[in-house]
């Protein structure tokens, strides 16, 4: 790669779902947004769940999509994101999602940061949160 480009995969239990030549990447993890551009040192770190957005080659608009969860890594110019679960915009049902949040929110209140469903109930609200960002 050259001229500030590098190759972005994104995989998921279903196989590969992205794969571009981009200029820039941001990524949700554990740690809050990670940014990647070219020559990046190697990195491998935990992905969390929220919005993945990218620069495609020839493209000046980023292009989105989500994971949940998963492995991030980069090496050689190669970002690769292994990831519990990737939704890509063309492919989100919207219709449920408003009714869904309500319903795990309410339960959230129910429990204690210290019951063992409060992080995945946790996550799966952050993950409505970000599918809904997308479709704005």
């Amino acid at each position: 790669m050259s001229n500030g480009m590098f190759q972005l995969k994104v995989y998921s239990g279903r196989g590969l779902e992205v794969e571009a030549t981009v200029s820039e990447v941001a990524v949700p993890s554990e740690g809050g947004e990670l940014g990647f551009l070219e020559n990046h040192c190697d990195y491998v770190g935990l992905l969390s769940t929220g919005l993945v957005q990218y620069t495609a080659s020839g493209g000046n608009s980023p292009k989105l999509c989500i994971v949940s969860g998963g492995i991030c890594t980069f090496s050689n110019n190669v970002l690769t994101l292994l990831a519990d679960t990737v939704d890509l915009p063309e492919s989100l049902d919207l219709s449920p999602l408003d009714q869904d949040v309500g319903l795990l929110e309410a339960e959230l209140e129910s429990l204690s940061l210290f019951d063992p469903e409060w992080e995945l109930l946790s996550q799966k609200v952050a993950r409505i949160n970000a599918i809904k960002s997308l479709a704005q």
